[in-house]
Protein backbone atom coordinates (compact mmCIF):
# COMPACT_ATOMS: atom_id res chain seq x y z
CA UNK A 1 0.00 0.00 0.00
CA UNK A 2 1.46 3.40 -0.65
CA UNK A 3 3.18 5.73 1.12
CA UNK A 4 0.95 8.21 3.35
CA UNK A 5 0.38 11.80 2.03
CA UNK A 6 2.44 14.02 3.59
CA UNK A 7 0.96 17.73 2.60
CA UNK A 8 2.00 21.28 3.59
CA UNK A 9 1.02 22.80 6.78
CA UNK A 10 -1.11 24.88 8.06
CA UNK A 11 1.49 26.96 9.62
CA UNK A 12 3.63 28.14 7.50
CA UNK A 13 6.46 28.60 10.44
CA UNK A 14 6.43 24.41 10.83
CA UNK A 15 7.08 23.94 7.42
CA UNK A 16 10.91 23.15 8.10
CA UNK A 17 10.02 20.84 10.52
CA UNK A 18 7.46 18.86 8.06
CA UNK A 19 9.31 16.67 6.26
CA UNK A 20 10.46 13.32 5.80
CA UNK A 21 14.31 13.10 7.02
CA UNK A 22 14.13 13.09 10.63
CA UNK A 23 14.71 16.30 12.46
CA UNK A 24 17.86 16.78 14.34
CA UNK A 25 18.16 17.57 18.01
CA UNK A 26 18.53 21.06 17.89
CA UNK A 27 15.45 21.12 15.55
CA UNK A 28 13.45 19.28 18.23
CA UNK A 29 14.46 21.49 20.49
CA UNK A 30 13.48 24.71 18.41
CA UNK A 31 9.91 23.18 17.16
CA UNK A 32 9.16 22.46 21.20
CA UNK A 33 9.79 26.09 21.47
CA UNK A 34 7.58 27.05 19.25
CA UNK A 35 5.09 25.34 19.92
CA UNK A 36 5.26 26.42 23.74
CA UNK A 37 5.21 30.00 22.14
CA UNK A 38 2.12 29.45 20.62
CA UNK A 39 0.68 27.51 23.19
CA UNK A 40 0.13 24.71 21.15
CA UNK A 41 0.41 22.24 24.00
CA UNK A 42 -1.01 24.25 26.76
CA UNK A 43 -3.27 21.71 27.99
CA UNK A 44 -4.02 24.07 31.41
CA UNK A 45 -6.53 26.07 29.63
CA UNK A 46 -8.53 22.98 29.81
CA UNK A 47 -8.35 22.42 33.71
CA UNK A 48 -11.51 21.66 35.08
CA UNK A 49 -12.14 24.70 37.79
CA UNK A 50 -14.84 24.68 40.85
CA UNK A 51 -17.49 27.90 41.49
CA UNK A 52 -14.17 29.97 43.30
CA UNK A 53 -11.90 29.53 40.33
CA UNK A 54 -10.29 26.74 42.13
CA UNK A 55 -8.76 23.00 39.80
CA UNK A 56 -10.71 19.91 40.68
CA UNK A 57 -8.52 17.57 38.50
CA UNK A 58 -9.79 16.57 35.52
CA UNK A 59 -9.50 18.09 32.24
CA UNK A 60 -12.25 18.71 29.80
CA UNK A 61 -12.63 17.21 26.38
CA UNK A 62 -11.69 20.51 24.47
CA UNK A 63 -9.93 23.38 25.82
CA UNK A 64 -10.92 27.13 25.54
CA UNK A 65 -10.84 28.39 21.97
CA UNK A 66 -10.59 31.83 20.25
CA UNK A 67 -13.90 31.84 19.80
CA UNK A 68 -14.79 30.58 23.20
CA UNK A 69 -17.89 29.10 21.97
CA UNK A 70 -17.80 25.23 23.72
CA UNK A 71 -19.21 26.91 27.01
CA UNK A 72 -22.28 24.80 28.30
CA UNK A 73 -21.61 21.61 25.15
CA UNK A 74 -21.05 18.09 25.98
CA UNK A 75 -17.54 19.09 24.57
CA UNK A 76 -16.93 20.40 28.72
CA UNK A 77 -17.28 17.49 29.90
CA UNK A 78 -14.91 14.82 31.48
CA UNK A 79 -14.30 11.70 29.67
CA UNK A 80 -12.67 8.86 31.85
CA UNK A 81 -10.63 7.73 28.66
CA UNK A 82 -9.74 11.02 27.40
CA UNK A 83 -8.35 12.04 30.77
CA UNK A 84 -6.63 8.72 31.38
CA UNK A 85 -4.23 8.95 28.56
CA UNK A 86 -4.22 12.48 29.47
CA UNK A 87 -2.96 12.17 32.99
CA UNK A 88 -0.30 8.65 31.77
CA UNK A 89 0.85 11.76 28.93
CA UNK A 90 0.96 14.58 31.65
CA UNK A 91 3.51 12.43 34.04
CA UNK A 92 5.78 10.36 31.50
CA UNK A 93 6.37 14.01 29.86
CA UNK A 94 6.96 15.19 33.13
CA UNK A 95 7.84 12.36 36.20
CA UNK A 96 9.22 14.71 38.42
CA UNK A 97 7.47 18.22 37.51
CA UNK A 98 3.88 19.74 37.85
CA UNK A 99 2.35 17.28 34.96
CA UNK A 100 3.06 14.22 37.19
CA UNK A 101 1.05 16.33 39.99
CA UNK A 102 -1.40 17.06 37.31
CA UNK A 103 -1.82 13.60 36.70
CA UNK A 104 -2.32 12.50 40.26
CA UNK A 105 -4.96 14.97 40.50
CA UNK A 106 -6.51 13.98 37.27
CA UNK A 107 -6.61 10.73 38.51
CA UNK A 108 -7.52 10.63 42.05
CA UNK A 109 -10.61 13.19 41.07
CA UNK A 110 -11.75 10.24 38.80
CA UNK A 111 -11.17 7.73 41.76
CA UNK A 112 -13.34 9.96 43.65
CA UNK A 113 -16.06 10.13 41.44
CA UNK A 114 -16.50 6.21 40.67
CA UNK A 115 -16.08 5.94 44.82
CA UNK A 116 -18.93 8.43 45.18
CA UNK A 117 -21.41 7.90 42.33
CA UNK A 118 -20.16 4.25 41.05
CA UNK A 119 -19.28 1.95 43.50
CA UNK A 120 -22.87 1.40 44.12
CA UNK A 121 -23.96 0.61 40.27
CA UNK A 122 -21.23 -1.90 40.44
CA UNK A 123 -22.22 -3.51 43.69
CA UNK A 124 -25.65 -4.01 42.31
CA UNK A 125 -24.16 -5.44 38.87
CA UNK A 126 -21.73 -7.95 40.72
CA UNK A 127 -24.20 -9.25 42.93
CA UNK A 128 -27.29 -9.88 40.69
CA UNK A 129 -29.78 -7.45 40.81
CA UNK A 130 -28.68 -6.04 37.81
CA UNK A 131 -28.66 -7.30 34.48
CA UNK A 132 -26.38 -4.88 32.13
CA UNK A 133 -25.11 -7.11 29.47
CA UNK A 134 -26.45 -7.20 25.68
CA UNK A 135 -28.03 -4.04 23.65
CA UNK A 136 -30.60 -2.90 25.41
CA UNK A 137 -30.35 0.81 25.89
CA UNK A 138 -32.78 1.29 29.00
CA UNK A 139 -29.50 -0.79 30.56
CA UNK A 140 -26.77 2.14 29.49
CA UNK A 141 -27.26 4.42 32.36
CA UNK A 142 -26.87 1.55 34.78
CA UNK A 143 -23.55 0.58 34.20
CA UNK A 144 -20.78 2.86 36.07
CA UNK A 145 -20.36 6.62 33.97
CA UNK A 146 -17.45 7.30 31.93
CA UNK A 147 -18.30 10.70 31.71
CA UNK A 148 -18.87 13.36 34.54
CA UNK A 149 -19.06 17.00 35.48
CA UNK A 150 -15.28 17.85 36.02
CA UNK A 151 -16.50 21.44 38.00
CA UNK A 152 -18.46 19.65 40.43
CA UNK A 153 -17.62 15.92 40.52
CA UNK A 154 -21.12 15.18 40.23
CA UNK A 155 -22.91 12.89 37.71
CA UNK A 156 -23.96 14.32 34.08
CA UNK A 157 -27.53 13.26 34.46
CA UNK A 158 -28.15 13.26 30.35
CA UNK A 159 -28.76 10.24 28.76
CA UNK A 160 -25.57 8.23 27.89
CA UNK A 161 -24.56 5.16 26.39
CA UNK A 162 -22.14 3.92 29.55
CA UNK A 163 -21.32 0.89 27.76
CA UNK A 164 -17.74 1.51 27.53
CA UNK A 165 -15.20 -1.09 29.02
CA UNK A 166 -11.87 0.59 27.63
CA UNK A 167 -12.75 3.68 29.58
CA UNK A 168 -12.63 1.97 32.55
CA UNK A 169 -9.66 0.16 31.42
CA UNK A 170 -8.07 3.22 30.64
CA UNK A 171 -8.12 4.57 34.27
CA UNK A 172 -6.99 1.15 35.80
CA UNK A 173 -4.16 0.65 33.55
CA UNK A 174 -3.04 4.69 34.20
CA UNK A 175 -3.32 4.77 38.06
CA UNK A 176 -1.39 1.44 38.05
CA UNK A 177 1.52 3.44 36.12
CA UNK A 178 1.59 5.58 38.78
CA UNK A 179 1.74 3.11 41.48
CA UNK A 180 4.11 1.02 39.74
CA UNK A 181 6.59 4.38 39.53
CA UNK A 182 5.99 5.00 43.26
CA UNK A 183 4.58 8.20 42.23
CA UNK A 184 1.35 7.13 43.32
CA UNK A 185 0.80 3.87 45.98
CA UNK A 186 -2.44 1.80 45.45
CA UNK A 187 -3.43 1.77 48.78
CA UNK A 188 -6.80 2.30 50.83
CA UNK A 189 -10.06 2.61 48.80
CA UNK A 190 -8.38 3.39 45.62
CA UNK A 191 -6.77 -0.30 46.15
CA UNK A 192 -10.84 -1.27 46.73
CA UNK A 193 -11.77 0.52 43.90
CA UNK A 194 -9.37 -1.32 41.55
CA UNK A 195 -10.76 -4.82 42.79
CA UNK A 196 -14.46 -3.46 42.47
CA UNK A 197 -13.55 -2.31 38.71
CA UNK A 198 -11.97 -5.91 37.90
CA UNK A 199 -14.72 -8.01 39.76
CA UNK A 200 -16.85 -5.80 37.52
CA UNK A 201 -15.53 -6.43 34.43
CA UNK A 202 -15.63 -10.25 35.06
CA UNK A 203 -19.17 -9.91 36.21
CA UNK A 204 -20.16 -8.33 32.55
CA UNK A 205 -17.74 -11.19 30.96
CA UNK A 206 -16.13 -8.17 29.68
CA UNK A 207 -14.20 -10.56 26.85
CA UNK A 208 -17.41 -10.92 25.13
CA UNK A 209 -19.68 -8.02 26.05
CA UNK A 210 -21.22 -5.56 22.83
CA UNK A 211 -19.81 -2.85 24.30
CA UNK A 212 -19.28 0.74 22.66
CA UNK A 213 -15.87 1.03 22.05
CA UNK A 214 -13.98 4.14 21.77
CA UNK A 215 -16.07 5.87 19.25
CA UNK A 216 -19.63 5.27 21.75
CA UNK A 217 -21.01 3.64 18.68
CA UNK A 218 -22.57 0.22 17.26
CA UNK A 219 -22.95 -2.18 20.02
CA UNK A 220 -20.04 -4.74 19.00
CA UNK A 221 -16.97 -6.78 20.62
CA UNK A 222 -14.40 -4.24 20.21
CA UNK A 223 -10.82 -5.39 20.39
CA UNK A 224 -10.36 -1.58 21.51
CA UNK A 225 -12.01 -1.84 24.35
CA UNK A 226 -10.57 -5.50 25.70
CA UNK A 227 -6.98 -4.15 24.96
CA UNK A 228 -7.18 -1.81 27.87
CA UNK A 229 -8.64 -3.53 29.99
CA UNK A 230 -6.00 -6.49 29.58
CA UNK A 231 -3.11 -4.08 29.78
CA UNK A 232 -4.41 -2.87 33.32
CA UNK A 233 -5.05 -6.41 34.43
CA UNK A 234 -1.36 -7.40 33.16
CA UNK A 235 -0.30 -3.92 34.72
CA UNK A 236 -1.99 -5.09 37.89
CA UNK A 237 -0.65 -8.42 38.51
CA UNK A 238 2.74 -6.70 37.85
CA UNK A 239 1.84 -4.24 40.68
CA UNK A 240 1.18 -7.16 43.09
CA UNK A 241 4.37 -8.66 42.21
CA UNK A 242 6.41 -5.53 42.81
CA UNK A 243 4.93 -4.71 45.88
CA UNK A 244 4.66 -8.23 47.62
CA UNK A 245 0.88 -8.47 47.83
CA UNK A 246 -0.52 -11.08 49.82
CA UNK A 247 -4.21 -10.06 49.33
CA UNK A 248 -6.20 -9.01 46.50
CA UNK A 249 -9.30 -6.73 46.34
CA UNK A 250 -11.01 -8.47 44.33
CA UNK A 251 -11.53 -12.18 43.89
CA UNK A 252 -8.49 -14.33 44.26
CA UNK A 253 -8.94 -15.39 40.42
CA UNK A 254 -10.56 -12.47 38.94
CA UNK A 255 -6.85 -10.99 37.65
CA UNK A 256 -6.39 -14.70 35.87
CA UNK A 257 -9.89 -15.01 34.89
CA UNK A 258 -9.72 -12.14 32.72
CA UNK A 259 -6.51 -12.25 31.67
CA UNK A 260 -7.07 -15.89 30.25
CA UNK A 261 -10.30 -14.98 28.21
CA UNK A 262 -9.24 -11.31 27.34
CA UNK A 263 -6.26 -12.43 25.48
CA UNK A 264 -7.78 -15.45 23.82
CA UNK A 265 -10.22 -13.58 22.14
CA UNK A 266 -8.00 -10.32 22.00
CA UNK A 267 -6.18 -12.84 19.84
CA UNK A 268 -9.16 -14.57 17.84
CA UNK A 269 -9.93 -10.58 16.40
CA UNK A 270 -6.31 -8.48 16.00
CA UNK A 271 -5.80 -7.25 13.80
CA UNK A 272 -9.68 -6.65 12.78
CA UNK A 273 -11.06 -4.15 15.52
CA UNK A 274 -14.64 -6.17 15.01
CA UNK A 275 -15.80 -9.43 13.99
CA UNK A 276 -18.70 -10.44 16.26
CA UNK A 277 -21.42 -9.48 15.11
CA UNK A 278 -21.16 -9.50 11.58
CA UNK A 279 -22.83 -6.73 10.73
CA UNK A 280 -20.31 -4.48 12.01
CA UNK A 281 -16.84 -6.25 10.72
CA UNK A 282 -13.87 -3.80 10.83
CA UNK A 283 -11.02 -4.78 9.51
CA UNK A 284 -8.92 -0.76 9.99
CA UNK A 285 -9.87 1.19 13.01
CA UNK A 286 -7.54 3.96 14.75
CA UNK A 287 -8.51 3.25 17.88
CA UNK A 288 -5.89 0.40 17.69
CA UNK A 289 -3.36 2.42 17.94
CA UNK A 290 -3.59 2.73 21.16
CA UNK A 291 -3.08 -0.88 21.98
CA UNK A 292 0.40 -0.42 20.36
CA UNK A 293 0.86 2.65 22.14
CA UNK A 294 1.02 4.05 24.67
CA UNK A 295 -0.49 0.37 26.30
CA UNK A 296 1.84 -2.18 24.63
CA UNK A 297 -0.51 -4.89 25.23
CA UNK A 298 0.28 -6.36 21.76
CA UNK A 299 3.38 -8.06 20.56
CA UNK A 300 6.12 -5.73 17.93
CA UNK A 301 4.50 -8.62 15.08
CA UNK A 302 0.93 -7.67 15.73
CA UNK A 303 1.95 -3.95 16.17
CA UNK A 304 3.23 -3.99 12.47
CA UNK A 305 -0.20 -5.67 11.53
CA UNK A 306 -2.07 -2.73 13.01
CA UNK A 307 -0.21 -0.13 11.94
CA UNK A 308 -0.13 -1.63 8.27
CA UNK A 309 -3.97 -1.96 7.80
CA UNK A 310 -4.21 1.27 9.29
CA UNK A 311 -2.87 2.63 5.80
CA UNK A 312 -6.60 2.24 4.76
CA UNK A 313 -7.95 4.84 6.62
CA UNK A 314 -5.49 7.38 6.12
CA UNK A 315 -6.55 10.86 4.44
CA UNK A 316 -4.48 13.43 2.80
CA UNK A 317 -4.49 15.30 6.28
CA UNK A 318 -5.40 13.20 8.89
CA UNK A 319 -6.75 10.11 9.50
CA UNK A 320 -10.76 8.43 9.44
CA UNK A 321 -11.79 6.96 12.89
CA UNK A 322 -12.25 3.76 10.51
CA UNK A 323 -13.90 3.49 7.02
CA UNK A 324 -17.87 4.38 6.39
CA UNK A 325 -17.55 6.45 9.82
CA UNK A 326 -20.63 9.41 9.58
CA UNK A 327 -19.49 11.03 12.59
CA UNK A 328 -18.45 14.72 11.54
CA UNK A 329 -19.11 13.69 8.23
CA UNK A 330 -19.74 16.00 5.22
CA UNK A 331 -21.90 18.90 6.22
CA UNK A 332 -22.19 17.25 9.34
CA UNK A 333 -23.78 20.48 11.15
CA UNK A 334 -26.13 21.06 8.42
CA UNK A 335 -27.63 17.47 8.05
CA UNK A 336 -27.52 16.89 12.48
CA UNK A 337 -28.84 19.64 13.97
CA UNK A 338 -27.72 22.52 16.26
CA UNK A 339 -25.87 19.71 18.51
CA UNK A 340 -23.14 18.26 16.72
CA UNK A 341 -22.02 16.36 19.90
CA UNK A 342 -25.34 14.76 20.11
CA UNK A 343 -25.24 10.80 21.10
CA UNK A 344 -27.09 8.33 19.36
CA UNK A 345 -28.47 4.65 19.48
CA UNK A 346 -27.59 2.10 17.66
CA UNK A 347 -31.05 2.34 15.85
CA UNK A 348 -29.94 6.36 14.85
CA UNK A 349 -26.99 5.33 13.94
CA UNK A 350 -28.05 3.36 10.93
CA UNK A 351 -29.76 6.74 9.90
CA UNK A 352 -26.78 9.47 10.02
CA UNK A 353 -24.90 6.26 8.43
CA UNK A 354 -26.90 6.70 5.44
CA UNK A 355 -25.87 10.21 5.22
CA UNK A 356 -22.26 9.02 4.54
CA UNK A 357 -20.79 9.50 1.09
CA UNK A 358 -17.46 7.14 0.40
CA UNK A 359 -14.65 9.47 1.07
CA UNK A 360 -16.55 12.12 2.72
CA UNK A 361 -15.41 11.20 6.25
CA UNK A 362 -13.47 13.38 8.70
CA UNK A 363 -9.72 13.22 9.21
CA UNK A 364 -8.88 13.22 13.17
CA UNK A 365 -5.86 13.94 14.15
CA UNK A 366 -5.07 11.50 17.36
CA UNK A 367 -3.90 8.82 15.79
CA UNK A 368 -0.73 10.30 13.67
CA UNK A 369 0.85 11.13 16.61
CA UNK A 370 0.57 7.51 18.34
CA UNK A 371 1.77 6.02 15.03
CA UNK A 372 5.17 8.13 15.08
CA UNK A 373 5.29 7.67 18.81
CA UNK A 374 4.78 3.72 18.48
CA UNK A 375 7.49 3.50 15.49
CA UNK A 376 9.68 5.65 17.98
CA UNK A 377 9.11 3.00 20.24
CA UNK A 378 10.42 0.26 17.68
CA UNK A 379 13.45 2.18 16.70
CA UNK A 380 14.39 2.63 20.16
CA UNK A 381 14.08 -1.46 20.20
CA UNK A 382 15.80 -2.06 17.22
CA UNK A 383 17.77 1.08 15.66
CA UNK A 384 16.57 0.05 11.83
CA UNK A 385 16.24 3.56 10.23
CA UNK A 386 13.03 2.92 8.62
CA UNK A 387 11.12 2.94 11.55
CA UNK A 388 12.82 6.16 12.44
CA UNK A 389 12.10 7.36 9.15
CA UNK A 390 8.31 6.56 9.84
CA UNK A 391 8.75 8.05 12.88
CA UNK A 392 9.60 11.50 11.49
CA UNK A 393 6.41 11.51 8.50
CA UNK A 394 4.00 10.86 11.16
CA UNK A 395 4.95 13.53 13.81
CA UNK A 396 5.05 15.68 10.27
CA UNK A 397 1.54 14.59 9.55
CA UNK A 398 0.94 15.67 13.00
CA UNK A 399 2.27 18.89 12.68
CA UNK A 400 1.06 19.80 9.78
CA UNK A 401 -2.65 19.22 10.81
CA UNK A 402 -1.98 22.51 13.31
CA UNK A 403 -4.34 24.94 12.75
CA UNK A 404 -3.23 28.30 10.34
CA UNK A 405 -4.03 31.73 10.39
CA UNK A 406 -7.22 31.51 8.82
CA UNK A 407 -8.99 28.70 11.30
CA UNK A 408 -12.25 30.45 13.38
CA UNK A 409 -11.42 28.68 16.54
CA UNK A 410 -7.71 30.02 16.14
CA UNK A 411 -4.04 29.62 15.35
CA UNK A 412 -1.62 27.06 16.43
CA UNK A 413 -4.47 25.11 17.61
CA UNK A 414 -4.50 20.74 17.79
CA UNK A 415 -7.98 19.64 16.28
CA UNK A 416 -10.06 16.91 17.12
CA UNK A 417 -10.52 16.28 13.46
CA UNK A 418 -11.04 18.21 10.04
CA UNK A 419 -14.67 17.90 7.93
CA UNK A 420 -16.15 18.80 5.24
CA UNK A 421 -18.06 21.58 5.05
CA UNK A 422 -19.52 23.41 1.99
CA UNK A 423 -16.51 21.95 0.04
CA UNK A 424 -13.40 23.34 2.63
CA UNK A 425 -11.58 20.66 4.81
CA UNK A 426 -11.96 22.47 8.30
CA UNK A 427 -11.43 22.07 11.87
CA UNK A 428 -14.57 20.72 13.30
CA UNK A 429 -16.37 22.81 16.53
CA UNK A 430 -13.94 20.25 18.60
CA UNK A 431 -10.76 22.41 18.92
CA UNK A 432 -8.58 22.54 20.50
CA UNK A 433 -9.09 18.80 21.68
CA UNK A 434 -6.92 18.17 25.10
CA UNK A 435 -6.26 14.47 23.46
CA UNK A 436 -4.68 15.37 20.36
CA UNK A 437 -2.68 17.81 22.78
CA UNK A 438 -1.35 15.16 25.03
CA UNK A 439 -0.82 12.67 21.70
CA UNK A 440 1.44 15.27 19.86
CA UNK A 441 3.58 16.11 22.95
CA UNK A 442 4.01 11.94 23.62
CA UNK A 443 5.05 12.30 20.10
CA UNK A 444 7.70 14.62 20.52
CA UNK A 445 8.80 13.06 23.46
CA UNK A 446 9.10 9.94 22.08
CA UNK A 447 11.55 11.68 19.13
CA UNK A 448 13.55 13.21 21.56
CA UNK A 449 14.11 9.44 22.86
CA UNK A 450 14.77 8.35 19.68
CA UNK A 451 17.55 11.19 18.48
CA UNK A 452 19.30 11.37 22.14
CA UNK A 453 22.39 9.54 22.73
CA UNK A 454 21.95 6.12 23.98
CA UNK A 455 21.75 5.98 27.65
CA UNK A 456 20.93 10.16 27.76
CA UNK A 457 17.55 9.79 28.57
CA UNK A 458 15.97 7.62 30.67
CA UNK A 459 12.04 6.58 30.89
CA UNK A 460 10.72 7.42 33.53
CA UNK A 461 9.43 4.06 35.96
CA UNK A 462 6.20 2.78 34.45
CA UNK A 463 4.77 -1.08 33.00
CA UNK A 464 6.17 0.45 29.34
CA UNK A 465 9.73 0.74 30.77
Amino acid sequence: MATPELRAPFQPELSKFCKKEPVTLAELKELKALLQEKGTLDVTRAKCKDADGNFTGPFSASAANAKGDHKGSSMFGSWLRDNSIIAYGCYITDPDGPGCEDAKACLGSIATFLLTHESQRMELIINGHKNVTGTDPATWMDRPHIRFIGETGLEDTKWYNHKQNDALGYFMWARIQLALAGKMPLTGDHFKLLGQLFDFLRTIECWKDLDAGHWEEHSAQHASSLGPCLAAVKAFKELVEQEGMSVLPCKDDTPDVLEKNLQEQLDLILPNETITPAEHTRDADSALIFLCYPLGVVSDKMGLQIVERLKKVMGHIAMCRYRKDSYWCKDYKELIGDDPTKHFTDEELKHRDSLLKEGEEAQWCLFDPMVSAYYGKMYQKTRKDEYLKLQQLFLARALAAITGNDCEFGPWMCCEAYYLTKGEWKPNDNTPLVWTQIDLKLALYEMERSLAPAGRMKRPASAMS
